[in-house]
């Protein structure tokens, strides 16, 4: 399997993850659950939110195998969202959390690259889940099996990052409804 996928499974800084983690992952995986939809729920978890589950699964589902044109991963998207739910804003005065939100966003995408080999669901798995040939060969070939380690891998990046100190963050005054009348 590893020629057929970027991500190297023996990249030191993939053995270091979580073997439970990854079986969690795998569990998800076979209730049909979408990498974006894991890595969400993880982040809105270690932050001890409570979200509305179904809301966060429907929010988070558009997201799995590269928003399924093979583009950004979505154990990434998920896990920016989650980002944002500590480090993002919600109305102008708090649009200066949007620089720290961008600092650990760009720290992130960092840390996976450097774990993963790319942001990009069809340059990990070396197949475009968009076009149905190539999706073919990602469960042929079981590239997929990938997945379950690369998202615990992201989670593992978002504890670290959730777990910083959200220095400079202002939370302040009403959420902003642009649709209010």
């Amino acid at each position: 399997m590893a020629s057929n996928i970027l991500c190297d499974p023996n990249n030191p800084l993939l053995q270091k993850v979580d073997k439970e983690l990854v079986k969690r992952v795998d569990t998800a995986f076979d209730n049909e659950l979408m990498c974006s939809q894991v890595t969400f729920l993880y982040g809105a978890k270690a932050l001890g939110i409570e979200l509305d589950r179904d809301t966060a699964l429907l929010a988070s589902s558009g997201f799995g195998w590269g928003m399924q044109h093979g583009e950004r991963c979505g154990a990434v998207t998920g896990s920016l969202m989650s980002l944002g739910l500590k480090y993002g804003y919600r109305n102008v005065d708090e649009f200066s959390n949007f620089k720290i939100l961008k600092q650990k966003q760009r720290e992130f995408d960092r840390r996976f690259r450097e774990g993963c080999g790319s942001l990009y669901c069809k340059e990990l798995l070396k197949a475009n889940y968009g076009v149905e040939e190539e999706r073919e060969k990602i469960y042929e070939e079981e590239r997929y099996r990938i997945c379950s380690l690369i998202t615990a891998y992201a989670c593992e990046i978002l504890d670290d990052l959730l777990a910083e100190e959200a220095e400079g963050v202002v939370r302040q005054g009403e959420y902003y409804d642009p649709f209010a009348e």
